[in-house]
């Protein structure tokens, strides 16, 4: 969204970006420096597009590979649903 809302920003002819809000978990690994306030984005003024990653707090929270049941073979491969 970072990217996203700084390239807007650039655009001359820009009309709508979409968005969908995150969970309270998502925001606090993911700081940002933008902001949604009556109906625009604002886009912040830290350095870079202004998202910041949260290590100490994805620690807590493995990776676990996970995939569509419905997709996939007992042994792993796809098939065509």
């Amino acid at each position: 969204m970072g990217c996203a809302l700084h390239f807007d920003t650039w655009v001359p002819n820009f009309g709508i970006q979409e968005h969908m809000p995150h969970n309270e978990l998502t925001e606090a690994l993911f700081p940002h420096d933008y902001r949604f306030d009556k109906g625009d984005f604002i886009v912040g003024e830290k350095p870079g597009h202004g998202v910041d990653f949260n290590e100490e707090l994805a620690r807590e929270y493995p990776y676990q590979a996970a995939s569509l049941p419905v997709n996939r073979l007992e042994d792993g491969t796809l098939w065509s649903w």
